[in-house]
């Protein structure tokens, strides 16, 4: 259990969802796989939640399930990620053999999920069983960090921007700076993503009260 809780804190936060592929089985045959956000939860388990409107979403509800085994496959690698969506049988094919999960998977934990239905949202929640490490520094992928990362490069792009195109990266700011709210409660990253929002709101002010004022 000491192994179990010191991989999870060197993973995983309580403020901030881990983005990793979830695979869950029923008498060792996969019934769901998804990209899915976890957060370190108390005692040494992982959280999330599955929203309606979701096929797995309804498989759980109809069949009235309550707990399933399931593997946890953390990663940075995008590919994983778009295969989960658009090739889930071939997802299925890396996540069930070794040889593929060492090539796409940092670290895989094993354990059986339980699932709280609430509504509109089902609560789960993982207890791990077993740790498989693939690589010696996993680490897991966070919408914060992508989106902090674009806002940063749209902002360092605003000097050399037409006047007509401000408007539209000043939206895409907007919508980087919603995806931190909606992804983590560390006050850190919220302050980092308003300073690139309010920074750039300054130098496009800037930028129309001097080389835009007769049209770009």
């Amino acid at each position: 259990m000491k192994d179990v809780c010191e991989s999870l804190k060197a993973i995983f936060s309580t403020d901030t969802w881990g983005e990793v592929i979830v695979s869950f089985y029923n008498e060792n045959r996969v019934v769901g796989l998804m990209p899915l956000g976890l957060k370190l939860s108390e005692e040494c388990t992982l959280s999330g939640r599955l929203y309606a409107g979701s096929r797995f979403y309804s498989y759980i509800i109809s069949a009235g399930i309550t707990e399933l085994k399931c593997n946890v496959c953390v990663t940075q690698d995008p590919v994983l990620f778009c295969t989960a969506i658009f090739d889930k049988s071939k997802a299925i094919e890396i996540l069930t053999r070794e040889a593929l999960l060492k090539k796409y998977c940092d670290i895989c934990f094993t354990g059986f999920c339980e699932f709280q239905n609430r509504g509109d949202i089902i609560d789960l929640r993982v207890k791990i069983i077993e740790i498989v490490l693939y690589r010696e520094l996993p680490r897991v992928f966070t919408r914060v960090n992508a989106a902090i990362i674009e806002a940063l490069i749209w902002f360092t792009k605003i000097p050399y921007m037409e006047c007509r195109d401000l408007a539209t990266i000043l939206e895409k700011l907007e919508f980087l700076r919603e995806i931190v709210y909606r992804s983590t409660q560390k006050k850190l990253y919220i302050e980092f993503i308003d300073l690139i929002y309010s920074k750039a709101l300054e130098l496009v002010r800037e930028i129309e009260s001097s080389r835009c004022r007769s049209g770009d």
